[in-house]
């Protein structure tokens, strides 16, 4: 019972991104046409995959780089940090996607001009740094305001603006809705800034710069790698079918992204139990055992309400979008056992064997992807992600029993039970 009131009261944080996001592109399904909301789904979708290598991995690397120096009070360090991350998001960030856009006027001229790719160049720079911003909060001890303004704010103030703009113009064209984002986001970081001031002592600046990035760079590698293939299904349904199969297919892949609420939150309780030095097999089976639980009960929650929350985004292809929606969460059905053996190779063994698995898997998708959609469609797609889901699940959890980082399987599956003499 203690674990499960500290899953809801860390799911409640962990779900305000989630949450948001659903309110945001909710609206905007409504706002604009479907075209428009599949070409926006598309760039935003971009704009994730593209905030990570942006800020050199300073969004990954912040947390643990920043909070030893707040708990041994260096605040000079702290304040050369703070310069530090912010040159890099807005420098490095412009240059990259500089560089990205570069690309695709020379190999995509007509898509750099309709899907106004441009705003680019203003959103990842200025989301990069907001996302380093709500990490330097979380590592500075002010979790709540560091969680608030990670995702959920600025996407609230997004779709008020547009509503704003929906009443005020009528639908909203792709170019209103990027200049509602650079708005909403510019609104965050003044105010990142704000909340951060009084946590940091004024000492004069101190720097590590080159252990900083060093630090930034060895978490870029896995960390860039995860975020492509989180966002690279949406990518791939517009690059093969169009801006019109994404508005079918993106409203599926938010609400099944809503089960990321409760592994978010049971990743969050099974961390510091796998960086004991004595790990309590019997501790990890129990909050496994309630984690499958919890999975299948909210799978269930999500596919009976599953044409209602569809009917809310105005799906344009209600039985189709049903149906992607119900393959989508069968793959989630064993993220109890992907979120387990993920984190015991992140925090036991070597990190770098989860980017291994992520990079085959991957491969292995997408060539079945492109296989299942010249023959199936937008549903071939979804079964291919869907089984590259479940092959990188397995693989990793083959990896952690053969390299011996758990004592058996069965801890994986909640199936674990001591023995008499351990009870006694």
């Amino acid at each position: 019972m203690d674990v499960l009131k500290h899953v809801l009261s860390l799911g409640t944080f962990t779900g305000l991104n989630h949450i948001s996001r659903v309110i945001m592109t909710l609206l905007l399904a409504r706002f604009m046409g479907a075209e428009h909301f599949g070409t926006f789904a598309a760039l935003l979708a971009l704009c994730e995959v593209l905030l990570l290598p942006a800020s050199m991995g300073f969004v990954s690397s912040l947390m643990r780089i920043a909070h030893p120096l707040y708990e041994s009070q260096q605040h000079a360090l702290l304040q050369g940090l703070k310069r530090v991350y912010f040159a890099v998001a807005l420098s490095f960030g412009i240059i990259f996607v500089a560089v990205v856009l570069f690309g695709y006027a020379l190999f995509s001229p007509h898509a750099l001009a309709n899907e106004h790719l441009e705003y680019l160049l203003f959103i990842v720079p200025l989301g990069a740094l907001m996302q380093c911003q709500a990490s330097f909060l979380i590592a500075l001890d002010a979790k709540r305001r560091g969680l608030l303004t990670q995702q959920s704010l600025f996407e609230i103030f997004t779709a008020a603006s547009c509503a704003y703009l929906y009443f005020q113009h009528g639908p909203l064209q792709l170019e209103m809705v990027c200049q509602a984002l650079i708005a909403s986001i510019s609104i965050v970081v003044i105010l990142q800034f704000v909340l951060i001031f009084p946590l940091l002592e004024k000492d004069k600046p101190a720097y590590q710069t080159a252990h900083w990035c060093k630090s930034s760079l060895r978490l870029l590698a896995s960390g860039a790698g995860v975020a492509l293939v989180a966002k690279l299904d949406v990518l791939l349904v517009h690059h093969w079918l169009g801006p019109k199969a994404v508005s079918v297919f993106y409203p599926a892949v938010v609400i099944a992204g809503l089960m990321a609420i409760l592994s978010n939150a049971f990743g969050l309780v099974l961390k510091p139990m796998l960086l004991k030095k004595q790990i309590d097999s019997f501790e990890i089976a129990r909050v496994m055992r309630l984690f499958w639980v919890c999975n299948l009960v909210f799978v269930l929650v999500l596919a009976v309400a599953a044409y209602p929350l569809l009917a809310l985004y105005q799906e344009p292809e209600m039985e189709s979008g049903h149906t992607l929606l119900l393959i989508l969460l069968l793959a989630q059905l064993i993220t109890p056992l992907r979120i387990c053996a993920s984190s015991v190779i992140n925090l036991i063994g070597e990190p770098l064997y989860n980017l291994w698995v992520l990079l085959f898997a991957t491969a292995v998708t997408v060539l079945l992807a492109w296989y299942c959609q010249a023959q199936f469609g937008l549903l071939g797609i979804a079964w291919a992600f869907c089984f590259g889901f479940v092959l990188g699940a397995v693989l990793r959890a083959w990896l952690v029993i053969k390299l011996g980082y758990l004592d058996s399987i069965e801890h994986l599956f909640g199936l674990f039970k001591p023995s008499i003499k351990a009870q006694l």
